[in-house]
């Protein structure tokens, strides 16, 4: 890691020692005594008794050179060695955790500012302390200090701290392997532990911004302790207001450095008391209507430490990117709140008539004046709508004059917003005259060719004839969905579907159009599903947040719980899967229908190219007049303007801008695409283009500035952006070679997890520390106290090491055979041997 690698090493020593290999204990000594008196006395036996009959002189003579050679094997028996020992003192080690959750945005302490004044954020108070004030610098004169935040994820180490001086990272994800030379940027502290310039003090900002969305705090430590812990780590300083809402169990974290000897020290930041704080959590509308179309508005008011309170939510109306001077209140509804943390729905019901780009403004205020919120910034939301006088046109395509389809055909026929043909494929050419249709226009046959199909946005087939088609009618009908952003709804019959399914080859260019994959035969449709009584419709979860599946009832309100009410259908025709990528959005409540995948889809819906389709699994929509003729109008209408949604900006056919997402939370990333076409309705061949992005205020966000070509697919750009923190951003692209321009918006709201409770969690910091040996402090005790909670550990490694053995010389050989050879010389004389 990083940090092992620029961790200051000093006082550096050597030490010599001579060993021997000697027995460790007393009775082999005394045996290895006793075995070298034994040997030497037998030696020196041996020698004076073969030399008895000799004068003492000669006797020495002979006696001395062996007794140097058996002082010589003794020497070699015990080995003596030299070794060198060079250590050095490694530095006591700590580690920082610190917090970079969208709460830590939240004010520092319980006094709220008064109104104007700017409250000092819980990040920006504890950066103060540990940087600005010193702490970090007084920290890494004993100890090298390593800097981490979490969130979602555990980030570092950004930065490490040693000796005055603090290295920055350049790159977290190559901290592994980063040399002090490499990677790392070296910034000189001054005296009082604050950086040099502005500079460094905005790089701690921007590595300790709060962005995220959860706080894992217990899985970042867990993770954090396997990676520092060892002997010379004195602790870690985990820097929090303790909201820990998502990922591992804090007590597996607090298990862990109890076991491995870790010291933890939580410092807390942010007030303790209970906030109170109302936020509008989500605002729904549709992106586009038709001029005089009613359409609604719903608000989602939620609110902590706001039990049995109230309010009013306002909605004010102005024009899309305007500078607010024509702003004007539309409309005004109360809420209350029963128990506190549940969220509450406001609903308005707005009809514009004249066309244009509107913005809605939703601003919630508590009627009790005298409550101070923790955050105002959270109280509005906006949405924008373009209202257009555009027709849709339809192109209403069935086998025969079904029930389902004579409601659909007269209510699009009588829309003021719809203007539709016919092709009823019963109808031939000769019987044409003696046919009467409520549409615009009677066709007899599809479209000839592709520049005739491209005049219509959406396509609604009633069990349609496919076989009808000519192979190069059904190239063309893919080609206008996939890249003209054609929209086409299928609904499923008894006639023709079936062909459809057995026959996919012959049809494939329709039959992946369709959001599912059909059964080849209708044998479980007529068997499996009895006709005898209705089943209800199941909404999906993305089902009951889809805008356009809002029903209404005889009194013009509505809501998705009227689908509750509706008797059912009889039958759903069956299908094998739901396709890769589709989206299930209603399902049919027959349990003798259920599969191994589950209950079947009655509504399902994907993304096909840049077009869109839908598949209604039975034509009994019809049954929606039940509960109102204006619910059926309402569902078809939805749904038709669902799916031709991505030819409301047919009028701008140069370019298409999307966003993976339209509502995100800070630290998110968000995808955007471009579909660009040149002056010749070519795709576009160029390196880039190029953007702006801007907040609600007109301020520039400068990253990214430019959409980077996507080599796989021409005329297509790409980039992602990551917006900070909450409001609305406008993405704005100008259509190179051309006067259009292109836009889209993206609202940044706030993570349910991160405002639920924003109040300092003392209880649970002060837990975490339990066993360690450490303890809870909160800002003002960690500047006078957490130094002293931090022992130096600092310990002596070795860091060089060399052994000599003292006998191992060449000479020493030498000398042995020299002595023993003399011996066999001095025999021979005296006649010995």
């Amino acid at each position: 890691m990083i940090s092992a690698a620029i961790i200051t090493l000093s006082q550096t020593e050597s030490f010599r020692t001579i060993e021997l290999d000697l027995p460790e204990s007393t009775v082999g000594i005394l045996l290895a005594l006793f075995g070298i008196g034994l040997v030497g006395a037998l030696t020196v036996w041996t020698s004076l008794r073969d030399s008895r009959f000799l004068k003492t002189a000669w006797r020495i003579a002979l006696l001395v050179p062996r007794i140097v050679v058996l002082l010589g094997l003794l020497v070699i028996l015990i080995n003596p060695r030299e070794r060198t020992q060079t250590s050095q003192i490694q530095r006591s080690r700590v580690g920082v955790l610190f917090d970079t959750s969208v709460s830590m945005a939240y004010p520092a302490t319980d006094e709220l500012p008064t109104e104007g004044d700017a409250a000092e954020t819980r990040s920006t108070t504890a950066q103060r302390l540990l940087i600005s004030d010193g702490l970090l610098n007084e920290l890494s004169r004993t100890h090298s200090v390593s800097v981490y935040s979490f969130d979602t994820t555990l980030e570092g180490p950004l930065a490490v701290l040693s000796e005055g001086q603090t290295l920055f990272t350049t790159d977290s994800a190559s901290a592994a392997t980063a040399s002090v030379d490499d990677d790392v940027a070296r910034v000189n502290l001054d005296e009082d532990g604050s950086s040099a310039n502005q500079d460094d003090r905005d790089r701690w900002g921007d590595l300790l911004q709060p962005n995220g969305a959860e706080t894992r705090l217990g899985e970042s430590l867990h993770q954090l302790i396997g990676q520092l812990s060892g002997r010379t780590l004195s602790g870690i300083v985990i820097v929090s207001d303790g909201r820990s809402n998502a990922g591992l169990d804090l007590e597996t974290a607090r298990l862990r450095a109890e076991r491995s000897d870790t010291r933890l020290v939580t410092v807390g930041v942010g007030g303790t008391r209970p906030a109170i704080n109302l936020r509008i959590a989500g605002m729904q509308s549709p992106s586009d209507v038709h001029r005089g179309d009613p359409f609604d508005l719903t608000v989602v008011v939620q609110g902590n430490g706001t039990t049995g309170q109230g309010g009013t939510v306002q909605l004010y109306q102005q024009s899309a990117g305007s500078d607010g001077n024509d702003r004007r209140k539309v409309d005004e509804q109360p809420f209350q709140f029963s128990e506190d943390g549940l969220p509450v729905e406001v609903g308005f019901q707005q009809q514009i008539a004249v066309p244009g780009h509107y913005e809605y403004i939703a601003i919630a205020e508590l009627a009790d004046k005298n409550l101070k919120e923790l955050i105002v910034d959270d109280n509005q939301r906006r949405r924008e709508v373009e209202v257009t006088d555009r027709k849709l046109k339809v192109l209403v395509i069935s086998s025969g004059p079904m029930r389902d389809y004579q409601f659909v055909r007269n209510l699009l026929y009588r829309h003021s917003g719809i203007e539709s043909d016919v092709w009823l494929q019963s109808v031939d050419a000769d019987s044409l005259g003696f046919v009467s249709q409520e549409a615009e226009k009677l066709l007899t046959e599809f479209p000839a060719t592709e520049a005739e199909l491209f005049d219509y946005d959406v396509i609604v087939a009633f069990d349609a004839n496919w076989s009808l088609l000519s192979a190069q009618q059904q190239k063309f009908l893919n080609r206008w969905v996939d890249e003209h952003s054609g929209g086409i709804v299928f609904v499923a019959g008894e006639l023709f579907t079936p062909e459809l399914a057995r026959d996919a080859d012959r049809y494939r260019d329709i039959a992946v159009l369709y959001p599912v994959v059909l059964n080849r035969t209708v044998l479980e449709l007529r068997l499996s599903q009895g006709a005898d009584k209705p089943w209800p419709v199941l909404l999906t979860p993305e089902g009951r947040s889809s805008e356009f599946l809002k029903i209404a009832d005889a009194t013009g309100r509505s809501d998705v719980d009227l689908w509750k009410t509706f008797g059912g259908i009889y039958r759903s025709y069956p299908v094998q899967a739901v396709r890769d990528g589709a989206i299930v959005l209603a399902e049919y409540g027959n349990p003798r229908a259920r599969t191994q995948h589950g209950q079947p889809p009655f509504l399902a819906s994907q993304y096909y190219g840049r077009g869109r389709t839908m598949f209604v699994s039975s034509a009994e929509t019809w049954r929606l007049r039940a509960i109102s003729p204006e619910g059926h109008q309402r569902f078809w209408t939805g749904l038709v303007r669902e799916v031709g949604q991505g030819r409301r900006s047919r009028g701008r056919s140069r370019g298409l801008l999307l966003t993976d997402r339209s509502e995100v939370s800070p630290g998110q990333t968000v995808t955007i695409r471009a579909q660009l076409y040149d002056s010749r309705m070519q795709p576009l061949q160029r390196d880039s283009v190029p953007i702006s992005v801007v907040d609600a205020d007109g301020r520039p966000v400068s990253v990214p500035d430019q959409l980077r070509s996507d080599g796989r697919r021409p005329g297509q750009f790409v980039n992602t952006f990551r917006p900070g923190r909450q409001g609305q951003f406008r993405i704005t692209l100008p259509v190179p070679e051309s006067s259009d321009v292109l836009q889209a918006d993206i609202e940044v709201v706030l993570p349910n997890l991160e405002a639920e409770d924003p109040s300092q969690n003392v209880p649970l910091l002060t837990s975490l520390t339990k066993s360690t040996g450490g303890r809870y402090l909160n800002l003002p005790d960690a500047a006078a106290q957490l130094a002293s909670l931090l022992p130096d550990r600092s310990e002596p490694v070795v860091v060089d090491e060399q052994l000599k053995t003292l006998w191992d010389r060449s000479w020493v050989m030498y000398l042995m055979i020299s002595l023993l050879a003399l011996e066999w010389g001095l025999r021979r004389v005296v006649r010995l041997s």
